[in-house]
């Protein structure tokens, strides 16, 4: 069996390929950092105004996640469920919750884990 010797011209065209597809994942993935961090982030920092949301027993995370969207509080239903999927301490609680635009997604999840917030004013 013989090797095929590639030319020096080959060689450094394939190197350009390899490193145009190392940027473009490095890219890729440091896109999708930021914009699921964003996506973390509150709504709007400043806005402290009281939405009541009713989640209703027996509501799934998507069920959940598509209310908080509609209602304004969330920037991503699908970072808004992953992040819900990955950091349940325990499941959503059923009741009406008193949330703010100003809260981050992570503050929201453990606000709606929280049965001591359900019902409040």
């Amino acid at each position: 069996m013989k090797l095929q010797h590639f030319s020096a011209e080959q060689l450094r065209r394939q190197n350009r390929i390899v490193l145009v597809i190392i940027v473009v994942v490095v890219a890729a993935g440091l896109l999708v950092h930021y914009v699921f961090n964003r996506s973390l982030q509150p709504v709007a920092r400043g806005d402290h105004q009281r939405i009541a949301v009713v989640i209703n027993r027996g509501a799934t995370d998507k069920q959940v996640a598509n209310t908080l969207k509609n209602k304004g509080l969330i920037r991503s239903q699908l970072v808004f469920d992953y992040y819900l999927q990955t950091h349940k301490s325990s499941g959503v609680k059923a009741g009406r919750f008193y949330l703010q635009k100003s809260m981050s997604t992570p503050q929201l999840v453990s606000r709606l884990q929280t049965t001591n917030y359900a019902h409040q004013k």
